[in-house]
Order: structure tokens, then sequence, then C-alpha cells
């Protein structure tokens, strides 16, 4: 009876001690569903805006990879789906994404037979870039890793950039001829003759007709489907542009001139002047062209009246302007005694200057803040959009030969010693300011002691081993050898092509492109 009475409640107390373990039990299963969900919480909210997971990077990451990445979210939508016209956009500005600056690092280059000048501008279309040589070569290259994809050889050089649809590739070379190219094989769809060399650029205008023209001062429009010519017209010089805004064609020559055109091939108004006249340039509000006596001037869409001009060199030697580029209420415009000046875009008012040692013939990229620009002193400049302050300068390894290209945190240009170079940079740090020495204003006493009282909170222990975890994750091992990868990519160098002017995009021949 007493053992019976011992063993009871022995049982009882161990059934108590179960009761108390099993309670236990699931409090902490409560409390870890709970840390759980806080840190599933945490991390979506720090995911991007796409839904998918944040990548925690190393403070320290020199031994993956010495650049930031930059996330393409940021600029992917900003970029023409197609390149229709030269610089994609007629404000003649080719920057997207965020700036960059040093250090840097060449991803690839590519070497032009016997070391031609690269003049022509690419087009980017699909992670691929388009340009041609003036060893009379257009190239179809990988953006990123610049292998090539195929090439198609002329009988001259190429100096108009190109345009792209979704279909093919149009371009003008110094032979006098108008082609189009199937853009993912290379092969030629059809080329039409313009009599004489072909200067300019070449553009797209209302999907159905290719408007280019040619160093007589021949204007013309041709069929994209099958070349034939729809209308042409006499403007006189050789000419440069064209631009295509609202519909309409605007050309330019070097003898002065100003025409634009609808697709139909009416001339909607044109000017004449005695100065040689830069690319043109256009917004929706107006035309933008530099003349070599010093004068910008800006012309109305509606009817070619002068809404301003501003004369930006004192000289009175003639001075070669290079094509403005508009960027919100800002236009740039380079000189060839080495100026690069800002005005403003609605009233033509000179906001600042700054000088160089050489020409500045080429239209600059423009990041967010930053302006590249490339200059004949042989290095690419980079300035302070809003003060034109230098930031920094680099090395082109040669005289400026395209204008430079700014997309997806990697810069592109080529250079008259020929060579194509793709630079990649490094996103500026936020905190780095060139007015941080200035003396910052004091902050009232009671949002001081505010600040304080912040500062010192201290965040729950959960959220601190959360951030601990968060600083010492490293990188996956397959973004460490990508990385890797992309460092060890070999310079480029072209082989010579055969003479033929027709190519047959064969893949054993491309390889020989790179090494």
């Amino acid at each position: 009876m007493h053992k019976s009475h011992v063993h009871a409640e022995e049982s009882i107390k161990t059934s108590a001690n179960s009761d108390s373990r099993h309670i236990l039990i699931i409090g902490i299963s409560l409390i870890a569903a709970l840390i759980l969900l806080f840190l599933i919480s945490m991390i979506f909210n720090s995911s991007g805006s796409d839904g998918g997971l944040a990548q925690a990077v190393p403070a320290d990451s020199s031994d993956v990879d010495t650049l930031t990445v930059i996330e393409e979210e940021a600029f992917v939508e900003e970029i023409p789906e197609f390149w229709l016209q030269a610089r994609a956009l007629s404000t003649g500005n080719a920057g997207w994404g965020l700036d960059i600056v040093a250090p840097f690092d060449k991803l690839w280059h590519i070497r032009s037979n016997a070391g031609r000048e690269f003049f022509s501008s690419p087009a980017l279309v699909d992670g691929v870039l388009y340009f041609g040589c003036n060893d009379g070569n257009l190239r179809a290259v990988d953006a990123h890793n610049g292998s090539v994809k195929w090439t198609f050889a002329t009988v001259c050089g190429i100096c108009g950039e190109p345009a792209v649809d979704s279909t093919s590739v149009y371009f003008g070379g110094q032979d006098g001829v108008i082609y189009a190219l199937d853009r993912l094989s290379g092969n030629k769809r059809w080329s039409a003759g313009l009599g004489y060399h072909v200067f300019c650029n070449t553009a797209v205008l209302s999907d159905t007709l290719i408007v280019t023209g040619n160093s007589m001062g021949k204007v013309c429009a041709l069929n994209a489907r099958n070349g034939e010519p729809v209308w042409d017209d006499e403007i006189g010089g050789i000419v440069l542009g064209p631009v295509i805004v609202n519909s309409m064609a605007v050309f330019s020559t070097e003898g002065g001139d100003i025409a634009v055109f609808d697709p139909a091939g009416n001339q909607l108004w044109s000017r004449d002047y005695s100065s040689q006249a830069s690319p043109p340039s256009a917004d929706s509000t107006g035309v933008y062209v530099c003349f070599s006596n010093g004068v910008v001037r800006k012309f109305s869409l509606d009817d070619g009246h002068v809404i301003w001009e501003t004369d930006i060199v004192s000289s009175t030697s003639r001075c070669v302007m290079a094509r403005p580029v508009i960027v919100g209420n800002v236009v740039l415009s380079g000189t060839n005694d080495g100026q690069l000046v800002s005005l403003t875009a609605s009233d033509g008012t000179v906001l600042w200057r700054q000088n160089f040692d050489n020409w500045l013939q080429l239209p600059p990229a423009v990041g967010q803040e930053l302006v590249y620009l490339a200059c004949d002193d042989q290095r690419l400049h980079i300035v302070d959009l809003a003060t034109g302050a230098k930031v920094d300068s680099l090395e082109m390894d040669g005289y400026s030969g395209t204008a430079p290209l700014l997309c997806s945190g990697i810069l592109y240009f080529g250079n008259t010693s020929g060579d194509f170079i793709a630079l990649r940079g490094t996103a500026p740090e936020e905190e780095t300011v060139e007015t941080a020495e200035e003396p910052l204003e004091e902050l009232p006493e009671a949002v001081v002691e505010e600040t304080a009282a912040v500062e010192e909170e201290e965040l729950p222990e959960a959220v601190v081993e959360e951030t601990a975890a968060d600083e010492e994750e490293e990188l996956p091992e397959a973004v460490v050898e990508e990385t890797a990868a992309d460092e060890e990519t070999p310079e480029e160098m072209i082989q010579p092509l055969p003479s033929t002017p027709e190519n047959e995009s064969d893949s054993a021949a491309d390889s020989t492109e790179t090494e």
C-alpha cells in the first residue's frame, strides 16, 4: 500500500515533469517561430523591387572584386529598346545608370586592322555593341566580354553611327553605300548607293524609313524593308546628323545649313548660316546647333525661328564645335579651344565653363551627376555636372575617336590609335562629397539631444545578432568564380579580314577576332 502510494506519487511527479517539459518545448518553439518570422520579414524588407533576396557583399571585398556591383534595375528601363538614331536619343546623351569613378578596370579592348581609327560611336541593343571603324569593318561585339559575334567588311572606312531596330543594323560607309544587315547574323539584307561618301549617321524615321545624307549635300529616305528610295532633297554641303524628334528628321551641314523634314519628305523649314554647323541635337522644345563662329543657337521646332543664341567663344578665329548634349534644362557644348560650356536650355544663360588642354570635338556622356568627355589631350575627363569642377581623368591611349558611352557601370570608347576599350568603374561612395570639408550648419540643441538619444538606443539582441551574421556572410562561390573569370578576360586583337565586301559570318572567322 505504501509502495503503491509512492509509485502513484512518482507517477504524478513524472507526469507533472513531462507536462512542464512539453510546455517548455512549446514555449521555445513559439519563440523560435517568432524570431524566424522576424528574420524573414527583415529579409523581404531589404529585398529589391523585384522581390529577389538582397545579396550580402563583404565590407572588404578585395579578394573577390574591387568594384561595386551596380544593380541593372537602376537604368535598364531608361535605355531605349532599339537604337533608332545616333546616341539613341535626339538629345545626344548616351549615359545611363549610376555614375562611376576610379578605380577603373579594363574589361576588354579590341584592336582594329592596321591600327585604323575608331570614329563610329557604338549602338547598344540587347547587350551587343554595333560600331564601325576606318578599317572598313562593322562589328557586333558582346558588351560584357568583348567577344566578336560577327563582322561585315566594306571597301572603305566607316565613321557614321549606325541605327538598330528589331531586325536590322543600318549604316553608311565612305564608299557612298547604305547597308542593312541582319542584326543577329550580320548577313546583308540590302544595300543602296548614294553616289558620294557618307560621313553622317543613319536614323530610322517613323519605323519604315532610313534617313541619311552624303558629302554633296543630298539627304534621302530609303525603304527600311528593301532599300528602295522614297524621297530625296538637296541642302548643300557635307551632311551631318540626322536626329529624329516628334516624327521629324533634322539635318545640318558643314556649310551652315539647318533643315527639317517630315516623313513624306516635305521640307518644313530651313536656315542658312555662313559658319560651319555642328551635328544637331533636339528635344521637345527646340533644335540646338553650335556654329564655328562660337555661337550656340536654339531653333523652334515649329518654324525654325531663333529662340536664343549665345556666344561662348570670345576669339574671332574659326572654332569647331562639338554636337551639343541636352540633359534636362542644361546644354553642354565642347569647343576646339578646349572649353566645355554649360548653358540653360530655356534661355541660353552660361552656367559655367571648364578649360582643358586640347580640343573637345565629341559630345560627352552624362550620368546622374557626372560628365564624361573625351579630349584630344589623350585623356577622358570626368567633371561635375552642376559646377563643372574636375573630378578625375584617365588615359585613353590615343586621341579621342568615338564619343563615350556610359552604361551598366561601364565606359565604352574608341581612339584614333585603333583601340576600342571597355572600362568598368566603381560606384562613388555616398559619403564622399567634395564639399565635405566645408563647415556644416549646426543643428538646434533640441534636435541634437534627440539625435544623441537615438544613437544611444540599443537594438534588440536578435537584430544585433542578425546584423553581425550579415556582415560575416560571404559571397556565393559561383559569384566569386564568375568575377575571377571576368578579371581574366584577355585583350582583344582583330586579325586582317578578307577583302571581300560581303561577310559570311562564319563562327570560326569570328573566333580570330579576339584573343
